[in-house]
């Protein structure tokens, strides 16, 4: 009886170190051709939302404020806000609205798949056009701008931007 006990003792305490995989983050958002898609909520994000609501819901998302939050008085949409992360995103408001993302961050992903990062071959049914940005693809309402070596996204949007073609 006494063999019996230590040896579920054993199996126990041999147990206890082994430990279950954890699963992977999941990324606070998608963003996608109408805004952002929260992971753990079905409310969306839309463009034509407050600009202080907004940045409040995506720092949450984000456990982090801006970085920075600028005005350019000369974009083609008139003056915008832009509310910078660290991580590479960037929100864009015009006259107080949401109108626009542009990531640059791998860990965020974008509707259709694609995410800054992702290879220039991964991507063979998208068509690039060179701009004087470089060479860029749309995928839907989503754009986006490879690298300078043409080998990767470096870059997504949508929605009002304030690129110079």
């Amino acid at each position: 009886m006494r063999l019996v006990a230590l040896l579920l003792i054993a199996v126990t305490a041999v147990s206890a170190c082994v430990g279950t995989p954890e699963e992977p983050e999941l990324p606070p958002f998608t963003l996608d051709g109408n805004g952002i898609e929260p992971t753990i909520s079905r409310l969306r994000i839309d463009f034509g939302r407050a600009q202080v609501g907004v940045i409040d819901t995506v720092s949450r998302l984000l456990r982090e404020q801006p970085a920075e939050i600028t005005t350019i008085a000369e974009c083609g949409a008139g003056p915008m806000t832009v509310a910078r992360w660290q991580n590479g995103l960037a929100l864009n408001f015009v006259d107080q609205d949401f109108r626009g993302w542009v990531s640059s961050d791998p860990a965020l992903p974008v509707a259709g798949g694609f995410t800054p990062g992702t290879a220039r071959v991964a991507m063979p049914q998208v068509s690039f056009q060179v701009t004087s940005l470089g060479n860029e693809f749309n995928v839907g309402p989503v754009s986006g701008l490879l690298d300078p070596t043409e080998t990767e996204i470096q870059i997504m949007w949508s929605g009002a931007t304030c690129f110079f073609r």
